[in-house]
């Protein structure tokens, strides 16, 4: 499962709001702020894709691998017990 970490680089690197990665980043603010609230779903209808990752890692001058964490259902197991 791959869990994304928008909200955490983002507040690393400044950005204390969805407004802000929308400026920051280019990007529309109703999608910054669905993204900013990780507010997005399995059934891709609220999904990110690789070209909005990329705009977002530019604009917070980090790397897209940064902005995800890729877990195993053996760690999330683990995480709930």
């Amino acid at each position: 499962m791959i869990r994304l970490r928008i909200k955490e680089v983002a507040e690393e690197q400044g950005v204390t709001s969805g407004a802000e990665l929308a400026r920051r980043t280019g990007l529309a603010f109703a999608k910054a702020n669905e993204l900013w609230k990780n507010q997005l779903t399995t059934d891709c209808k609220r999904s990110v894709g690789l070209l909005t990752l990329y705009r977002i890692a530019q604009g917070l001058g980090v790397k897209v691998a940064d902005l995800y964490i890729e877990e195993d259902r053996h760690t999330l197991r683990l995480a709930t017990t």
